[in-house]
């Protein structure tokens, strides 16, 4: 468009100067100043009035999309490709039109009030409002929905895609208690490849439970450099030095003799609630053996609230939800605060061989104290 107003300008001038010429006479402009000055310096003054008209078109322009862009987006922030995130139970995600979500771990539930729905792409089919998602199948919001997706699990890893927004539920932050541990270098993932490899939303299982326990007595350096003899036959090498130590501190006797005469721990066994409170106790210094046991296997959680570990809401919610990986962060989390039977508290015997400061350890919790249920 700009070429074309110069062009035609151009073109004028050249025009008239030629109706100077052939009109006769004596001229007072000459050719030469005419092609040399005049015409440069008038196409120079035509780009510019040109560029200055055009520039102030298109801020209009990009002002005015920009506008619409804002005035329809808000506050959504964007993924690219799919990215996984953790939620909470309670939080809330909204999809406009394109976007996609795929549920990777924990439950979710799916609505919209209008527009044109949304669509399981993996299964190829409509989702009506109020569907569950299911796991590993890609949704997408359909044209002129906006559809929202709330987790209905303690935590959940969705995989999202295109714009979003999230508003955050009343659920406990299990992924924030896990973020704190982990920062303490007290808690490491699985190796799964989505949701920091937290695994929050699996069963905890009874190798897990002893790794944790001596963590958070400081002594997870002591098992590691040990060469005791490792004395369970189902154990893997990955925990190999663990056990050994373990059963040498008399920390752990396993699960028995199997009928070859062999000890057998049963790494992948299921813990309990009762099993890690079990640990969690004696990391506190009491005991559960012996002529006066502090307490015992069958009353850890009601001793457990006794002694200052749990309180009356947390027991509550160890009896009434299943055990997950999310409570094994959540008792070894606050686990650190509660007093020990020889006074001070475990952080105490925790920051005596971690790699951070007891202070360092005290403001990380400080940063998390608010979830605790009361």
């Amino acid at each position: 468009m700009k070429r074309l107003a110069v062009g035609l300008l151009s073109l004028l001038i050249l025009v008239s100067a030629a109706a100077v010429c052939a009109a006769g006479g004596e001229s007072l402009v000459t050719q030469s100043y005419l092609e040399d000055t005049y015409v440069p310096d008038v196409l120079e003054q035509a780009e510019g009035r040109v560029e200055e008209r055009t520039q102030s078109a298109y801020q209009a322009a990009l002002s005015e999309l920009d506008s619409l862009h804002s005035a329809y987006l808000g506050e959504w922030s964007y993924a690219p490709a799919m990215t996984d995130l953790r939620f909470k139970e309670g939080d809330v995600i909204r999809l406009p039109a394109g976007s996609g979500a795929m549920l990777l771990a924990g439950s979710a539930q799916l609505s919209y009030s209008s527009g044109g729905g949304a669509v399981d792409v993996t299964a190829g089919q409509g989702l009506p409002s109020g569907s569950l998602l299911t796991a590993s199948h890609r949704v997408l919001a359909a044209e002129d929905t906006t559809a929202a997706v709330t987790i209905t699990s303690a935590t959940a890893v969705v995989g999202l895609e295109g714009y979003y927004t999230t508003a955050s539920g009343g659920g406990v932050d299990y992924n924030a208690l896990a973020d704190a541990l982990d920062a303490m270098g007290l808690f490491q993932g699985t190796g799964t490849a989505y949701g920091s490899g937290y695994d929050l939303e699996q069963a905890p299982t009874r190798i897990v439970g002893l790794v944790m326990f001596l963590r958070l007595i400081g002594e997870e350096g002591a098992a590691l450099r040990s060469t005791e003899e490792n004395p369970f036959a189902d154990t893997p090498a990955w925990c190999d030095r663990y056990v050994a130590y373990a059963y040498a501190q008399g920390y752990t006797q396993g699960v028995g003799a199997g009928a070859d005469g062999r000890l057998y721990f049963d790494p992948d066994g299921a813990l309990t609630a009762g099993e890690y409170l079990t640990f969690l106790l004696r990391a506190l210094g009491y005991t559960d053996s012996g002529a006066a046991p502090d307490f015992t296997w069958s009353t850890a959680l009601e001793r457990a609230v006794d002694l200052g570990l749990l309180n009356s809401a947390e027991r509550a919610m160890l009896e009434e939800e299943s055990f997950l990986r999310a409570q094994v962060v959540y008792l070894s989390c606050f686990a650190l605060s509660a007093p020990t039977k020889d006074g001070g508290i475990l952080l105490d015997r925790t920051a005596e061989q971690g790699a951070l400061s007891q202070t360092q350890l005290q403001s990380i919790l400080d940063g998390v104290a608010d979830q605790r249920l009361s």
